[in-house]
């Protein structure tokens, strides 16, 4: 949750944060004039904390002679869901390209580049999985990142 008192009136903060938000790709998915916007930013593809899927709502309160803008972020279910579907995918692989590696040693009939190709990339999927859990924690802490930086640019 990010907040920013700003010296404008509500609708005045409200009209320049959309004009704001659109400007920097940001699709309005529900809005209520002066009271709150609530905005899809990201690509489901995104691998940074400002490129992810998001929700941003931002919700406008009338603050002695300006306004106090609050904003909640949220990654959204399909990039979660895409991003477990890959770890998941990885487990499963992994596991499965070290028992050929155990498969083909044991047969004597396969070159030693061979046993060690599925060994080498089952390896580097499970240092796959670790690093992109490792980067998604990253992410899930600094998405608000876009929001504050968005909010920093209102006068």
């Amino acid at each position: 949750m990010i907040e920013r008192v700003v010296n404008l009136t509500p609708e005045k903060a409200y009209e320049e944060l959309k004009n704001l938000l659109l400007g920097n790709n940001g699709k309005i998915v529900a809005e209520k004039q002066a009271s709150s916007i609530k905005v899809e930013q990201g690509s489901i593809w995104g691998v940074s904390p400002k490129g992810v899927k998001k929700i941003i709502s931002f919700h406008f309160l009338p603050k002695d002679s300006g306004t106090r803008i609050v904003s909640v972020s949220s990654l959204t279910s399909d990039w979660i869901i895409l991003s477990a579907l890959g770890y998941v995918i990885m487990g499963i692989l992994s596991p499965l390209f070290w028992s050929y590696a155990i498969g083909l040693e044991s047969s004597g009939l396969y070159e030693t580049w061979a046993i060690n190709y599925f060994r080498f990339t089952s390896i580097l999927f499970v240092l796959a999985v670790i690093v992109g859990i490792t980067w998604d924690i990253f992410i899930y802490a600094r998405k608000d990142s876009f929001a504050e930086d968005t909010l920093r640019l209102l006068p």
